[in-house]
């Protein structure tokens, strides 16, 4: 250490920077780009505060040129409420200048374009939270409903609401406001299914004259008129004369037949059941799956009308 004395602090910084190497340098100029990138975005971001502000200095102007024009034809009332502030908020300049409209200048066209002028004129800041609070309350009513149409409808108000919302937006959002648009349209479409479901046409057909009876007696109370047609168009209808072999006991059977009209005994070991007009045949295998004997042995009791389905279309 004494033979060889520590350098001096000028002598450290010179041979520092003529031995720096190349990777030190591209750190300082990434802190230096970083640093310069966060003063730049702040310069803009104080610029658009600045603008804004002017905005909303503009508009107080505006509504308080447009509350002394109107306060000149108001009466002195009227008059003297909208001058009582010195700095008026823009709800009370809203009353004040409708109240004195209608009171005082009902037959007056001018002052009547004056205050639509001023109403359209009115900011988007009170319109958003009462456009958006609606619709997120229609879809969360939806979401309470039992009923499929009435949830379809509540959705397809609430998510129309959330498309108006995102489009008064100065700078909309284009994700939400499209995907919005897109749930709409989904809702309008499951909304139409279930009304032509629901309010199918006529179900009377030249094979079939008597559907609407039959789905008002049998079949309103556990399927809609859009699915009891379905059903009806797979069924075919057959007379079969008193004494037919529907069914037989532990025998598998395609078939499930419905009685419109007459009636059949049900053979099951010792028991003996009637079927009348309105009752199935062979449903209890049905309902247990394919490859399952029939309940009982059926044989109708007289002639009979009878509608029959196949068990695999069903």
């Amino acid at each position: 250490h004494l033979r060889n004395p520590p350098p001096s602090g000028f002598q450290i910084l010179v041979f520092r920077s003529a031995h720096k190497s190349k990777s030190i340098r591209m750190i300082e100029n990434n802190i230096f780009r970083r640093r310069a990138a966060f003063y730049l975005s702040r310069a803009a971001a104080l610029s658009r505060s600045s603008q804004r502000r002017q905005l909303l200095s503009s508009k107080h102007t505006n509504y308080s040129n447009g509350a002394a024009k109107l306060s000149s034809t108001a009466s002195p009332s009227a008059t003297r409420t909208i001058s009582s502030t010195s700095t008026p908020s823009k709800s009370a300049v809203r009353g004040a200048t409708l109240n004195a409209t209608i009171q005082e200048s009902a037959n007056s066209s001018s002052t009547i374009n004056e205050l639509k002028s001023l109403l359209n004129n009115m900011p988007r800041s009170t319109i958003l939270p009462i456009v958006g609070n609606a619709a997120y309350i229609a879809i969360a009513s939806g979401f309470l409903m039992t009923d499929m149409l009435q949830l379809r409808v509540l959705l397809v108000g609430g998510y129309t609401g959330l498309v108006a919302f995102h489009s008064l937006h100065e700078r909309p959002l284009k994700i939400p406001l499209r995907w919005s648009a897109v749930f709409v349209a989904v809702n309008i479409g499951a909304a139409g299914l279930l009304l032509m479901d629901r309010y199918a046409p006529t179900l009377n057909s030249t094979e079939h004259p008597d559907g609407e009876v039959l789905y008002e007696q049998h079949f309103a109370d556990i399927l809609t008129r859009g699915q009891f047609c379905q059903l009806l168009s797979l069924a075919r209808r057959q007379h079969v004369p008193a004494g037919t072999v529907l069914t037989r006991e532990n025998q598998v059977s395609d078939s499930m037949s419905f009685i419109v009209k007459g009636g059949a005994l049900l053979y099951h070991g010792q028991d003996v059941a009637k079927i009348e007009e309105g009752g199935f045949v062979n449903d209890v295998a049905f309902q247990r799956g394919p490859d399952t004997g029939a309940y009982g042995t059926v044989v109708t009791s007289k002639d009979s009308n009878i509608l029959t389905w196949d068990t695999k279309e069903l």
